[in-house]
């Protein structure tokens, strides 16, 4: 048991964002008022003594120091309080910062460790139940040693006492630890299911739309439920032992208690003692049952929390596979022409590029196209350093990508998803997370066609926008991705697929947007529309991961039979999704 404590204690040690001296004050400050409760019920039975030997002289002064005591224990009551609550907040805060942190740099990998919703459930009751360890194991440890404390007076007074209160504590804590080893062992597994049934639960949410058109619900409620039995009966299982711990030592208690009673009902009786022990003893037991319960209290909460701890740690320790750090280089002054020599690249031993050699030149528009699973958002993804080639090198400026620092290629290369993110706030807002001028961001969202539709809106740049942009069109939120963009000041733009929710009137605008941006910009982007592909300057057609036609438009409907069968698809933005679709 010892040494299982010493290792909650160190796991949580490891993490805990806790200086030094809260640590020293919160124990100084526990020992010293829960030492004055000892005290005030010792004064107690000594002013009965002096009563009943009618000194009241001695009973006076007795009585002055039990005030003197009540007010240095709600002194340090008091204290220790405050500084619990410092210690909360500070081990809350760097607790939440470590994990925020952390995740910003996870792999593709991490979610087949840690499901969604561990991660969410983590981030805040997990912090939240970790931040309150310091004052669960100053409780653990001030408690006992007042148990301690109350056996070496009672021993002093009366050894067949001391030895029963002795015993019963040896007990209590024995039945009390075997039904809490149980009852984690079942929380754990509470945990667990609330796991799964947060992850499902979060998916659902985020296909709700798909979940409705495919008619997906039915099911859905059928695996829901089976997972609600499934944590029906670890709940319950975990009840029982709650309700045989709980129930069943306060059995005991009192029928120690009331055993302790005849002792001294006997002991008055052959005049072995006095009234005055009477006192000190049935206040100490029910003191000793307070500091027990608390101790015990304390040890189901260092195992529940470790539980915390040790989820908090598994993402803390997380070691991404393919971590890429950033490397030295600091010349700002970009130019924005690219090459892939001989890169090759693949990941859990699926090839997805070989062997591609191709230049991206500064002030063009550089379209890649080819069927899903060419190979295209590999291409992006390596150019935004997610991972690393297998093989070959990739250079910005004669320069390794991976060789510059993390400050100038983030400023310097820019990506536009096919599914932009948006925060739950204003639009003025999710656009001053790259600048706050509100002069600028009006000027970026003229340039993509957006402005007029927001000042449309009652509250204008300051509507909030909902989780995810759902009070807005998908193409409108596409416009103001496209204008949180153009705040930056990256020399290379990435779009993946950024016409694919527009309107025909908006596209037009962002067509005339891209030929405007190439000229100081070097634009990359991937497009399954045809008519999206005629506006690139140059164009590298990819099938199964390797380069089948490099060239401009013209040249290459003339002699690509490949790219000719891409032109010809009905609609482009199916393309790939059959496999065994004929050439129309």
């Amino acid at each position: 048991m010892i040494r299982e404590y010493q290792k909650f204690i160190g796991d949580y040690l490891k993490i805990s964002h806790t200086g030094k001296k809260y640590y020293i004050l919160l124990f100084l400050t526990s020992f010293i008022y829960k030492t004055m409760l000892l005290v005030i019920t010792f004064l107690a039975s000594l002013i009965v003594k002096f009563l009943t030997e009618k000194n009241i002289i001695a009973s006076y002064s007795t009585l002055g120091l039990l005030v003197l005591s009540y007010l240095i224990y709600h002194l340090f009551l008091f204290f220790n309080q405050r500084v619990r609550s410092d210690m909360m907040t500070e081990s809350y805060v760097g607790l939440q910062k470590s994990v925020f942190d952390k995740v910003l740099k996870v792999d593709d990998y991490f979610s087949q460790k840690i499901s969604k919703g561990n991660l969410i459930n983590s981030i805040h009751q997990d912090i939240l139940t970790t931040s309150n360890m310091a004052d669960i194991l100053s409780s653990f440890v001030t408690n006992i040693l007042q148990v301690i404390g109350i056996f070496i007076v009672l021993f002093f007074q009366n050894i067949l006492i001391a030895i029963v209160f002795g015993l019963f504590a040896l007990f209590y804590i024995f039945y009390r630890n075997y039904f809490d080893r149980k009852y984690i062992e079942w929380h754990v597994k509470q945990k667990e299911e609330i796991d799964h049934y947060s992850s499902l639960f979060s998916q659902i949410l985020s296909g709700l739309q798909e979940i409705k058109t495919f008619h997906m619900l039915p099911k859905l409620k059928e695996k829901l439920a089976v997972m609600e039995d499934d944590y029906e009966k670890v709940y319950m299982t975990k009840r029982k032992y709650m309700l045989l711990r709980d129930r069943g030592i306060w059995f005991i208690v009192h029928g120690v208690k009331i055993f302790i009673y005849l002792i001294l009902i006997l002991l008055l009786f052959v005049q072995k003692t006095d009234l005055a022990f009477l006192v000190l003893v049935t206040g100490y037991y029910d003191t000793m049952i307070v500091y027990l319960g608390e101790f015990i209290d304390a040890t189901i909460r260092i195992r529940d929390t470790n539980v915390s701890i040790l989820r908090i740690t598994q993402i803390l320790n997380y070691r991404a596979k393919n971590h890429i750090e950033f490397g030295n280089f600091y010349n700002d002054d970009i130019g924005g022409k690219i090459e892939f020599q001989n890169v090759s690249f693949g990941y859990q031993k699926n090839s997805l590029l070989e062997c591609l050699n191709f230049t991206i030149e500064p002030h063009e528009i550089t379209a890649i196209v080819g069927q899903s699973g060419a190979g295209k958002t590999s291409i992006l993804n390596l150019l935004l350093r997610l991972y690393k080639p297998i093989h070959g090198i990739i250079t910005l400026d004669k320069t390794n990508i991976y060789d510059y620092s993390k400050e100038i290629y983030k400023t310097n290369v820019s990506v536009v998803n096919q599914k932009p993110f948006v925060f739950n706030m204003s639009i003025r807002k999710n656009l001053g997370f790259i600048d706050d001028n509100i002069e600028h961001q009006i000027e970026a969202c003229k340039r993509v066609g957006i402005h007029d539709f927001i000042m449309s809106l009652p509250e204008g740049y300051d509507t909030i926008l909902r989780e995810d942009g759902t009070n807005i069109s998908g193409g409108q939120k596409q416009l103001i991705s496209l204008a949180r963009t153009l705040l930056t000041t990256s020399e290379v733009l990435l779009f993946d697929e950024i016409t694919s929710s527009l309107d025909p009137n908006s596209e037009k605008k962002i067509h005339k947007l891209l030929k405007e941006l190439k000229k100081d910009h070097t634009i990359i982007m991937i497009t399954h529309k045809p008519e999206v592909m005629k506006l690139a300057d140059h164009i590298i057609v990819l099938h199964e991961g390797k380069i089948v036609g490099d060239g401009v438009h013209e040249k290459l409907i003339k002699n690509n039979s490949y790219y000719q069968w891409l032109q010809s698809r009905k609609s482009a933005s199916k393309l790939g999704v059959f496999e065994h679709d004929e050439v129309l």
